[in-house]
């Protein structure tokens, strides 16, 4: 080996040396990105199931929701009844008491009568 092949070998090793660094550091981070990759995946799978479980638990609420607004619709349709119910029974009062003054008065005049 003379001088000039041993600086020639000396410069291509070293470039050698470099390109297996780097040919290393891109095993390194691809083997880094796998494992991310897979904690990532992971990590997804979780958030998807807490996302359908919280999407579950939209639906419950909403249905009660509903079932709630039901409720107060008919609530206020038992007043609306109840109301109609007392003024009725108002009435239903009056009228029996207007009978009542009816059968007195016809039974005053039928004493009138006979004492004719």
């Amino acid at each position: 080996m003379s001088i000039f092949n041993l600086w020639y070998f000396k410069r291509q090793f070293a470039m050698l040396l470099e390109e297996l660094q780097n040919i290393g550091n891109r095993m390194e981070a691809s083997l880094q990105d796998k494992h991310d990759k897979s904690r990532y995946h992971d990590e997804a799978k979780k958030i998807h199931t807490e996302l359908k479980a919280l999407r579950m638990e939209k639906d419950e609420i909403e249905a009660d929701i509903e079932e709630m607004q039901l409720l107060v619709k008919k609530d206020y349709q038992v007043e609306i009844l109840h109301q109609k119910k007392m003024k009725l029974t108002r009435e239903v009062n009056k009228l029996h008491k207007d009978k009542a003054e009816l059968l007195d008065i016809d039974e005053n005049l039928m004493d009138l009568e006979e004492l004719w």
